[in-house]
């Protein structure tokens, strides 16, 4: 049933797979993938996904992401955008199994998985 949530974008120039939240949050939840979150430090002290990597698109480190265990990376941000250009730079960089969170953090919470939200502290 998962499996119908995924999405293979091609492109002479690369391939990126966009894959539901929900299919993100079972492979994490499994074990079989590392979360990657790329927004930037303003927008995880609003909210952040517990067991996420955070890694801002601003201080994106490729080389990091490439030593990290041999699991599928996913790669999320808060529309999915940012996530699927920082994808695209991973597999550029030889890293197969890569995937973007289709719509990013706000598919995650409407999908209503787990998060923090931590806005009403910043009063």
């Amino acid at each position: 049933m998962l499996n119908q949530n995924v999405t293979t974008l091609n492109t002479s120039n690369y391939t990126i797979t966009d894959i539901s939240a929900e299919l993100a949050s079972a492979w994490v939840t499994s074990g079989e993938a590392i979360l990657l979150d790329i927004r930037e430090q303003e927008e995880l002290e609003m909210e952040w996904i517990p067991g996420a990597t955070p890694m801002s698109f601003s201080k994106f480190d490729i080389s990091a992401v490439a030593k990290m265990e041999s699991k599928k990376i996913i790669v999320i941000c808060l529309t999915g955008r940012r996530s699927k250009i920082a994808a695209r730079q991973l597999w550029e960089h030889g890293i197969s199994e890569v995937y973007n969170v289709k719509d990013g953090l706000l598919a995650w919470t409407a999908a209503g998985l787990e998060t923090i939200d931590q806005s009403a502290l910043m009063i």
